[in-house]
């Protein structure tokens, strides 16, 4: 019996199926005369945790590398400033843009819609090319509090 569990232990760690660490938790946490497959069940349990630790660092890496992109991007761009104690402030230039996003999108203050005791149906084609400016159109149609009963004509 001790042989089993040996040569499956020494199978594992030469598979490179298991770190030593990750087998060394495992052979503990199952106790002293613990089966193979006790033993098993306790490597893959650590093993899942450590996997999930890792893709949870490897995402945390990630949306921090495309945060420094899109921030060298914006200094690139003259948007932003670096200043000295490594604080950013937005810049004459990136004020200036800021000013041409909000123009370009749909406020949220429009008239009052007025009752006049029949149904308005407001109907369009826009190309799918030209599909930001159809999706800008059906959001300030929307906060005009009009409802939309089909998408597609």
């Amino acid at each position: 019996m001790k042989g089993k569990i040996l040569k499956k232990a020494l199978e594992l760690l030469y598979d490179g199926a298991m770190t030593q660490v990750d087998f060394f938790n495992a052979v503990l946490f199952a106790g002293y005369g613990a089966s193979s497959s006790r033993i098993e069940y306790e490597y893959q349990k650590r093993r899942k945790i450590s996997e999930s630790k890792k893709s949870k660092e490897e995402i945390f890496k990630a949306r921090k590398r495309r945060l420094a992109i899109f921030m060298s991007k914006m200094k690139h761009d003259g948007l932003i400033e670096e200043l000295e104690n490594n604080r950013l402030l937005i810049s004459k230039r990136g004020v200036a843009k800021l000013g041409k996003l909000k123009n370009n999108l749909p406020s949220k203050f429009y008239a009052e819609k007025i009752d006049q005791g029949f149904p308005i149906i407001i109907s369009f084609d826009i190309p799918e090319k030209l599909r930001r400016k159809r999706n800008w159109l059906r959001e300030v149609i929307r906060k005009l509090g009009f409802e939309m009963i089909h998408q597609s004509v």
